[in-house]
């Protein structure tokens, strides 16, 4: 899908970068959020495993990581797009260990989660997905944010939302 108004980078190879002047936030996919990355290359880990394939890392413990898939109404259209961790947790308030180990503490908070981000207004820096030898599947295909910085005064994080929600009396 070609990005009306792209600026590309200053390096010539860079991917084209789109800035639309608002975007409203019409849906989020908290049930499938993060996976398991290695913490040397960065590379997604399948569930167990001992060692990252691509860099032989055998670190201890693979590193949990943001993966939120949203669409984004704009002033002409609903895009689907990808946050990964850093921009990610700029809407969620924490990193993402921390907020699957309270989905999994409260039941339904995954649902509370979504419906918090739902209709939120945003400026957002969109790429076009780049493809290289060493990613695949159907997540390359979405334009991915680079930066998300909500426009409400008074944003907070789902996190802090999630935690008036389910606060224990």
């Amino acid at each position: 899908m070609p990005l009306a108004g792209c600026t590309s980078g200053g390096d010539g190879g860079a991917a084209a970068a789109w800035t639309p002047p608002f975007c409203t936030i019409v849906a989020a996919d908290t049930s499938d959020f993060s996976y398991l990355s290695c913490p040397r290359c960065e590379l997604a880990l399948p569930d167990g495993a001992a060692s990252c394939f691509a860099c032989g890392s055998v670190q201890p413990a693979p590193a949990r990581v943001y993966r939120l898939l949203l669409s984004l109404a704009t002033h002409d259209r609903v895009v689907p797009v990808v946050l990964f961790d850093r921009a990610a947790r700029t809407l969620m308030g924490c990193p993402a260990d921390n907020l699957a180990r309270f989905f999994a503490a409260h039941p339904g908070s995954a649902r509370a989660a979504a419906d918090a981000l739902r209709g939120e207004m945003c400026r957002v820096v969109l790429r076009a997905p780049t493809r290289n030898k060493r990613s695949a599947g159907a997540g390359d295909e979405r334009l991915r944010a680079v930066s998300i910085v909500p426009l409400r005064d008074g944003f907070r994080p789902v996190v802090d939302t999630l935690r008036t929600l389910y606060a224990r009396g």
